[in-house]
């Protein structure tokens, strides 16, 4: 059964970028991030050395001693990350048609160019039918032409080919095997009920350690539901329950705000 609450805490990194996601936050001091890093049992010097590395890296950028801002590396991750906003717009009604990929020609000795391959075609919804022939509905609003540029700047290189196909003779069981709708049903159910039931017991516990969990587990369930929404196929209504997605999307929205608002009661001076 899907858990939500099987969480993988974050890095310093992983914490720092996901949170200068956010458009509210311009700028970042080394203090908060330590504060932040406690939620998360980060230690102190752990994180100062991080924010090291990332302005280091390119993903952020001291803007005076101590105080940092996204970097262009940073903010490509963070335009990524956001996606999830409109997602739900990158798709249309699906008319029976397919877009299809393959790839066996390209090999696979080349490990690293391989996970690169399977990744972006993953991130785009793409299944494996057969070794190296790739295949999803052809119900996102922009033109496969644009979907083949975002699929190369994701890694999935020049030399695959990319067509679209009028119809598809699969058993329903194969479909069922490319995408497990009951798989991805129960992960829109049962995270829309843990916002759900998060946003009830609200701020009920004032106190500085009610703030610090429930600062702790709106980041920790936002990033759940951000990764489902980022890596959903987003599929048509005909392969799965669209409106139960949509009320996932639609239940995040109002969960960010209340995320941003723990957060901020989570800083507020006097706050531990």
């Amino acid at each position: 059964m899907f858990d939500p609450t099987d969480y993988k805490w974050p890095t310093p990194k992983r914490l720092v970028l996901s949170l200068l996601s956010s458009p509210e936050l311009k700028e970042i001091g080394a203090r908060e991030c330590v504060k932040w890093g406690r939620l998360f049992d980060i230690d102190p010097t752990a994180m100062r050395v991080a924010l090291g590395r990332l302005v280091k890296a390119g993903f952020l950028r001291s803007v005076v001693r101590g105080r940092y801002a996204i970097g262009d590396r940073g903010r490509v991750l963070s335009e990524t990350a956001r996606r999830w906003v409109s997602a739900e717009e990158r798709v249309g009604a699906w008319d029976g048609r397919w877009l299809m990929v393959h790839t066996a020609h390209l090999g696979r000795r080349d490990q690293s160019a391989l996970k690169l391959r399977d990744r972006a075609l993953q991130l785009v919804g793409f299944a494996e039918l057969r070794s190296g022939l790739w295949c999803r509905p052809a119900n996102y609003r922009e033109s496969s032409a644009e979907t083949r540029a975002r699929l190369r700047e994701l890694g999935l290189g020049e030399e695959a080919i990319i067509l679209r196909a009028d119809s598809l003779l699969l058993e329903t069981r194969e479909l069922a095997a490319l995408w497990p709708r009951q798989a991805l049903e129960e992960a829109y159910a049962v995270l829309t009920q843990a916002m759900i039931d998060s946003m009830a017991r609200g701020d009920a516990d004032d106190t500085d350690a009610g703030k610090e969990a429930l600062a702790r587990e709106t980041f920790l369930l936002g990033e759940a539901v951000i990764r489902q929404i980022n890596g959903d196929p987003l599929l048509p209504d005909a392969m799965v329950d669209v409106a139960a997605r949509r009320k996932m999307h639609e239940t995040m929205v109002a969960y960010e705000a209340f995320g941003r608002d723990a957060w901020a009661r989570f800083q507020a001076p006097g706050a531990q």
